[in-house]
């Protein structure tokens, strides 16, 4: 179509062959990828969180580092020439001469002592260093702001291109969704925005908004990745207010205890115990940087200020774990994610959707019970998550009772098979149905996304064997309905499983179907049949985009295997009571 009423020339051959050659290149690889709309998209996003970031933290500002109860050790000295006003005085005059008696000032010549060394901020030295400190301010020319603006920009875009390559490589589906991105992108701002408004005093608890932030990015996404947004956190909130690395310190010391205590949360006092560990590393830490800075132990330790400030911060760590706790539900609904709480309350067999699928599929739920069994088991051995799987299992078929009588397991033993009088490719679609109508049931329900995944991954494209050779046979009498035959038409949709947890779940639910048809379950045979299962699975690719290694799909085999033996073992036939006759 022509653009502004020019029409392109066709290119050339030899310049398309230009075009393709460039594009193997790095630097063509890097310009065809930033010209893509989507990337460009998240590049702006990533952008206008920088700018906020250096609004909220006044970049341009020299961040006023002192507070309440500091020790200063080495003494300040005026940076410029000031004036304060003196209260006392000012007060004094205008009882002397009325209101008309003009404000008396306290000059501060440049060099002036401020604070003596070894001696302690109080309100009468805060007041002086902030009259001071605004001095400085209104003495910057525009250039040292322009500067500051320069510097900041760089240190943000450097953190920017670390937490963006880390989650291009490892967080894709953060990447790929714009709105999981952009709240991302809002957490952080806000973070260091009330950081840095309740730095001050007396409230000093910026650890408030960073702690909570570091717990929901490990509960959301993962414990690396939480590290490296509590290290970028961190640094910027001290650099912005009081700027000394023993602050920097004590904040990454109690985001890294928060963050290795949250593998898994398993309870809410979870969470509390989480926010406790954290306050007593704030203790601990805080009372060690005044340690290493102070100069006379004996003082330091009779100085109630700084366990006042200790005490205080241990505070707002527990009241951070408070507050994650919650406010766990909304975290969940806002980050799409679930946690061991909400699984086991979906566990539980009262869920009306358990209750309708024990109702109208009794044999579907009694399958996938056992298949939450064996999963869960599986997924336990290789550090997945096994409750996840075991709450999946449970409601991976529920499609199946909206047409109950098509699926085998549902049939009683006299019933007739409803498939008898079906085309092979009409069966298929009522077969793979199942797949979009649990997903249906699912969001009517408001069931998690996590659990829809093993919804539409538990048979990810596999084929269905049955059907498919059914079709194959009737096309070998009909040559001329080949067509019908075509095995893309008798696979599921997808996707294939895109984590470990519903690996475990599209493996656990073939071997524990096909177990079933097994006249003897012998533990021989259960074995040759789950490795055959598996190594078809891992063949048609259905593993691909799972992220399991060789490794692990071994050891899944192995416990598969363990618990299928398990069910089937076998009893020892026990005699008969012989019953003794009475004699006369």
């Amino acid at each position: 179509m022509p653009l502004f009423g020019f029409k392109p020339q066709k290119k050339t051959r030899l310049a398309r062959a230009a075009d393709i050659g460039a594009s193997m290149t790095f630097s063509g690889r890097l310009k065809g990828t930033v010209r893509r709309r989507s990337v460009l998209f998240r590049l702006l996003l990533c952008l206008l969180s920088i700018v906020a970031m250096i609004v909220v933290t006044e970049a341009w500002q020299v961040p006023f580092q002192f507070r309440l109860g500091d020790h200063v050790e080495h003494g300040v000295l005026a940076r410029v020439a000031f004036k304060q006003l003196n209260r006392v005085e000012t007060n004094r005059a205008r009882f002397e001469h009325g209101e008309s008696a003009q404000p008396v000032y306290d000059v501060f010549e440049r060099g002036t002592c401020l604070v003596e060394p070894g001696q302690v901020v109080d309100e009468d030295r805060l007041r002086l260093l902030r009259a001071e400190h605004e001095a400085v301010q209104d003495s910057m020319p525009l250039r040292d702001r322009l500067m500051r603006v320069v510097v900041v920009l760089v240190m943000l875009l450097i953190l920017a291109f670390l937490i963006g390559y880390y989650l291009v490589k490892t967080e894709s589906l953060l990447v790929k969704s714009p709105g999981r991105l952009s709240l991302y992108f809002v957490a952080i701002v806000a973070a260091v925005a009330l950081g840095r408004v309740l730095s001050f005093d007396p409230w000093r608890a910026e650890v408030i908004p960073l702690l909570v932030a570091v717990m929901v990015f490990t509960i959301a996404y993962d414990q690396a990745f939480a590290t490296l947004t509590a290290f970028t956190l961190s640094l910027i909130l001290t650099l912005s207010t009081v700027g000394t690395i023993g602050h920097f310190v004590l904040m990454m010391s109690v985001c890294a205890t928060a963050v290795i205590g949250l593998p898994r949360v398993s309870s809410r006092s979870t969470l509390i115990k989480v926010g406790f560990a954290a306050g007593v590393a704030y203790f601990v830490v805080a009372c060690g940087n005044s340690v290493l800075q102070s100069a006379s132990l004996d003082l330091l330790l009779a100085d109630w200020s700084m366990w006042k400030g200790a005490l205080r911060g241990a505070g707002w760590c527990l009241a951070a774990g408070y507050l994650v706790a919650g406010s766990l539900p909304f975290i969940e609904a806002a980050y799409g994610v679930v946690t061991d709480i909400s699984l086991l309350e979906l566990s539980d067999i009262s869920h009306p959707l358990l209750q309708e699928l024990i109702r109208r599929a009794p044999g579907t739920y009694n399958h996938s019970v056992t298949v939450a069994t064996i999963g869960e088991a599986a997924a336990d051995a290789i550090g997945a998550n096994g409750l996840l799987v075991r709450v999946g299992a449970y409601f991976h078929d529920i499609g199946k009772m909206l047409k109950p009588e098509y699926f085998v397991e549902n049939n009683l033993n006299d019933s007739q098979n409803r498939h008898s009088k079906l085309a092979p490719a009409m069966s298929t679609l009522i077969i793979i149905g199942h797949v979009k109508d649990g997903v249906d049931l699912a969001k009517q329900y408001n069931l998690p996304p996590r659990i829809i995944d093993f919804i539409e991954q538990h048979q990810g494209t596999t084929l269905v064997q049955f059907f498919f050779h059914e079709a194959t046979k009737q096309v070998g009498q009909q040559p001329d309905h080949r067509t019908d035959a075509e095995e893309s038409r008798f696979r599921y949709p997808g996707p294939k499983p895109q984590s470990k947890e519903t690996a475990v779940m599209l493996l656990a639910d073939a071997v524990e179907s096909a177990s079933r048809t097994l006249s003897d379950p012998t533990p021989k045979r259960i074995e040759t049949l789950v490795h055959k299962i598996v190594m078809n699975r891992l063949l048609d690719g259905q593993l691909d985009e799972s992220g399991m290694t060789l490794t692990e799909l071994k050891t899944v085999e192995e416990s598969l295997t363990k618990s299928l033996i398990g069910i089937y073992h076998g009893r020892i036939k026990y005699p008969e009571p012989v019953v003794e006759e009475k004699t006369a």
